[in-house]
């Protein structure tokens, strides 16, 4: 870049929130194949090798999501190859691009340099850099959602320009992931925050909406078709409902809230956390970090009464989808504009405080990068197969169990032509596969049949228990590969 360059750029006050983004950008491709894929990843992986025609339709057809994410990810395998680190390019660029605009947003109503404080947590948080490391929409999500509430803000205090990019972002969104439908409501309810002095026509407002929805309308029954089959699995699993509720509300909600900056370094809370002091204190410091933010948004007194009712508002979000849903904190970027706004709150009522809220993002990429698999989903598939494989021998059986797409990142990482059973993995692609395939003591069974000795390859995040396979066998091998993945060799006595 030119001097002249950096002078416009620093002129403009862009320079020290460009220099931001370069550093997300640079975190996010530290070690950025160096995690094994998960099953989602796999699941994105396997497309890539259909033409654009078929990945769309085995998407829409297998999917809970819509088909663009997976055409970026496409994109970006293209661009940079089908490894890890390939596959994951685009979404580590959109997640670290993404503090751009909600810095900007931000930065209108509490000022420049507290917004860079709040857009510092996103750019060091393990959340932020965790979903731009993975082949995954919630990267490219956060990146269009952040940017649609920017240009509405912009639209609705007069911006004719970013008015005209509304409807596109919009619906670009929401063809990556249905709860963009979130962002897409919140932008458009950005516009009672301005001030009517300031506020462009309510005409030109409802006629966006009305192109959007017009647009969208071809796309909606994807939605509704999605929302019907969550509902039918529950009716069909005969749940407690009461009880669902209450362990939504009580449990899960909560958790939500309190992983906002360190995702999934924060494990399951339970009785065993009673143990593990470390985890205790992370626990406790970002939970009281939360509630301490809140209060300082509450207070601020830079934010009208108007904008601290939608960002409340924005907040109480899970608490309404968690009726209908079980969204993890993942789903939900975007509760981190209510969160960006309360750390450049926190920063302006007493700067220790927002450069703390930061710096405790900052330590907690300490532990993100020493492990060896994302913490959310902690499956090492790559170091699984490599276990198996080292010690296969001829007439040997494997048998996968990883729900919905386990055969997929076998196959991803595997590097001979042995066969392999995948219990509900083999059509991970068709419609309602969740209602397919066998049991585990029905695909063993119908292995034994054929091998004396067998592996099981057991990604314990959404695959089903497996201890009552070797009740009459001798285990020759039982080891857990990581906190999600265990591997277990079995001989069966002929």
């Amino acid at each position: 870049m030119s001097s002249r360059a950096v002078q416009r750029l620093r002129g403009s006050g862009w320079l020290p929130l460009a220099v931001l983004a370069a550093l997300a950008l640079a975190l996010r491709l530290v070690g950025l194949g160096a995690k094994s894929l998960w099953v989602d990843e796999a699941y994105a992986a396997g497309l890539m090798q259909m033409d654009i025609p078929e990945l769309v339709r085995m998407s829409v057809s297998g999917s809970p999501h819509p088909p663009l994410a997976f055409l970026v990810i496409r994109l970006s395998a293209a661009l940079f190859g089908t490894g890890e680190a390939g596959l994951r390019a685009l979404s580590a660029i959109a997640s670290a691009l993404a503090v751009v605009p909600l810095a900007s947003l931000v930065s209108r109503r509490l000022g420049k340099r507290a917004a860079l404080c709040g857009g510092a947590a996103w750019a060091l948080s393990p959340f932020a850099v965790s979903i731009g490391q993975e082949a995954w929409l919630y990267g490219i999500t956060a990146f269009l959602g952040f940017l649609l509430l920017d240009v509405c803000d912009r639209a609705w205090h007069g911006s004719r320009r970013a008015a005209w990019a509304v409807v596109p972002l919009a619906l670009s969104g929401m063809l990556v992931q249905h709860l963009f439908g979130l962002y897409v409501a919140a932008g458009f309810a950005l516009y009672l925050t301005v001030p009517r002095e300031d506020r462009a026509p309510l005409s030109r407002a409802l006629v966006t909406a009305g192109s959007l929805a017009l647009l969208y309308a071809p796309f909606a029954p994807l939605l509704l078709e999605q929302a019907g089959m969550r509902a039918e699995r529950m009716r069909r699993a005969g749940m407690d409902m009461a009880a669902v509720y209450s362990h939504r509300y009580l449990f899960r909600l909560p958790t939500v809230y309190t992983r906002l900056i360190p995702d999934g370094l924060l494990v399951d809370p339970g009785g065993h956390l009673l143990g593990d002091l470390k985890q205790l204190a992370f626990w406790a410091f970002f939970g009281l970090l939360n509630v301490y933010l809140l209060v300082c948004l509450l207070l601020e007194r830079g934010l009208r009464r108007p904008l601290k009712v939608w960002l409340v508002c924005v907040l109480a979000v899970p608490a309404l989808l968690f009726i209908r849903e079980d969204p993890t904190v993942r789903h939900l970027t975007l509760l981190w504009v209510p969160l960006c706004f309360a750390i450049a709150a926190a920063f302006r009522r007493w700067r220790p405080s927002g450069v703390l809220a930061v710096a405790g993002a900052a330590v907690m990429l300490l532990p993100y990068y020493n492990v060896k698999t994302f913490p959310y989903h902690r499956a090492d598939w790559r170091g699984a197969v490599a276990l198996v494989e080292d010690g296969l021998e001829a007439g040997e059986g494997i048998l996968v169990v990883g729900q919905l797409s386990g055969g997929l990142a076998w196959d991803y990482y595997s590097v001979t032509d042995h066969s392999r059973t995948a219990l509900w993995g083999e059509a991970p692609y068709a419609p309602n596969r969740l209602e397919r395939g066998r049991t585990a003591e029905a695909a063993m069974d119908s292995m034994r049949r054929h091998h004396s000795r067998i592996w099981i390859v057991v990604n314990s995040w959404g695959g089903p228990p497996v201890d009552s396979l070797f009740r009459d066998a001798a285990v020759l091998l039982d080891r857990r590969v990581s906190p999600a993945m265990r591997v277990v060799h079995l001989s069966f006595g002929r």
